[in-house]
């Protein structure tokens, strides 16, 4: 649409009263999806060619940590300076986002041979490297891996410790404690939705696996045992218990509710009985705290990513609990009445709230 009848439709609609003020500027024109697919994969096609050349020129790398961690520094900066030439070009921020997964490959495999064997020290360089990038690379897909990346590796650093149980509970505060306060941190604009976002599928991840998978590779491959034992393990569900507690508590405050009143002392009492659940199936804490801030934040990704996780985890842990058939049937059934009884409490506690959100 030409600046003329752009002027002319805004002062016919400012006639009509539909709107006021000057016209706002117009915004950048955004090319057609299957356009911005096209050249993203044309960036990364162009990435794979030239890192396999240098891969093939330059084939000393991978027998010298120095050297790996010499070229894998030297790629992440070109990134930087890629991602900040050209920041709206779909081309462009592929090539870049191929480029420094490369040089962090090379960080990572430099770091490995001078650790050696030590999972909890490569685990502790990859988080503070993965931090450095998402604070220095302006790309909102790269923010995301490297927040993701961030997190998966402080879960590897528990496992390595044998704290694997604590791993739910702990990515779901390192996630709460950036989302529940998502609204404060608005300054820096899409590097907090990134890491929430990252956090989240971390977050997620913990949730559906409660940390069997990971765990057990370790204890495969020699790694140390759950620290504390049995009561290691309990202290890990209480963990996650508290953590949806906290949750709860943060978002009656945010919506000006005392804990005292009527209100504050039903969510309490829910968030009480859904920690209770924790204790017996670790995952599902995290994976409700996750919808309950989706939903309290009325951000549909994050409601359908806790949708998922709870989902995913309940199903995980039906098939999974040594128990028969009848007794599954029956706790299916005594948890949808406690979901229906929920919903009627809901109606009776919040009936104004409820009609002044449809309006």
């Amino acid at each position: 649409m030409s600046t003329l009848s752009r002027n002319a439709l805004w002062g016919r609609l400012r006639d009509a009263g539909m709107v006021e003020g000057e016209m706002p500027a117009a915004g950048d024109a955004r090319a057609p999806w299957f356009v911005r697919i096209m050249l993203g994969i044309a960036g990364w096609i162009g990435a794979m060619f030239l890192l396999a050349f240098v891969g093939a020129g330059f084939g000393f790398v991978m027998n010298s940590a120095g050297a790996a961690f010499v070229v894998g520094a030297l790629a992440c900066i070109a990134a930087v300076a890629i991602f900040r030439a050209a920041p709206k070009s779909d081309f462009v921020g592929q090539f870049g986002l191929a480029v420094s997964l490369a040089g962090q490959g090379l960080l990572v495999y430099g770091a490995a041979q001078w650790f050696g064997r030590s999972i909890t020290g490569i685990a502790l360089y990859v988080m503070l490297q993965q931090a450095l990038l998402f604070i220095l690379v302006p790309n909102y897909v790269h923010r995301l891996w490297t927040s993701w990346s961030t997190a998966l590796a402080g879960s590897y650093a528990m496992l390595d410790a044998g704290l694997f149980a604590y791993t739910p509970a702990a990515t779901a505060a390192a996630f709460l404690a950036v989302a529940l306060y998502e609204f404060e941190l608005a300054r820096f604009g899409t590097m907090v939705r990134a890491g929430v976002y990252g956090l989240a599928v971390a977050a997620v991840q913990a949730a559906l696996l409660s940390g069997q998978l990971l765990s057990g590779w370790l204890l495969w491959r020699g790694g140390p045992a759950l620290l504390g034992g049995g009561a290691g393990m309990w202290a890990g569900r209480i963990a996650s218990a508290a953590v949806l507690l906290w949750a709860v508590v943060v978002l009656l405050r945010r919506e000006g509710l005392q804990l005292s009143s009527g209100q504050g002392r039903f969510g309490l009492v829910g968030a009480l009985i859904l920690g209770a659940v924790s204790l017996k199936a670790p995952g599902f804490g995290p994976a409700a705290a996750i919808l309950i801030v989706g939903y309290a934040n009325a951000d549909r990704v994050l409601a359908g990513l806790g949708m998922f996780a709870l989902i995913g985890y309940l199903s995980h842990y039906y098939y999974s609990l040594q128990a028969t058939l009848l007794e599954k049937s029956g706790l299916l059934a005594a948890a949808g009445v406690a979901l229906l009884l929920a919903r009627l409490a809901l109606r009776y506690w919040w009936p104004q709230q409820e009609e002044a959100s449809h309006a």
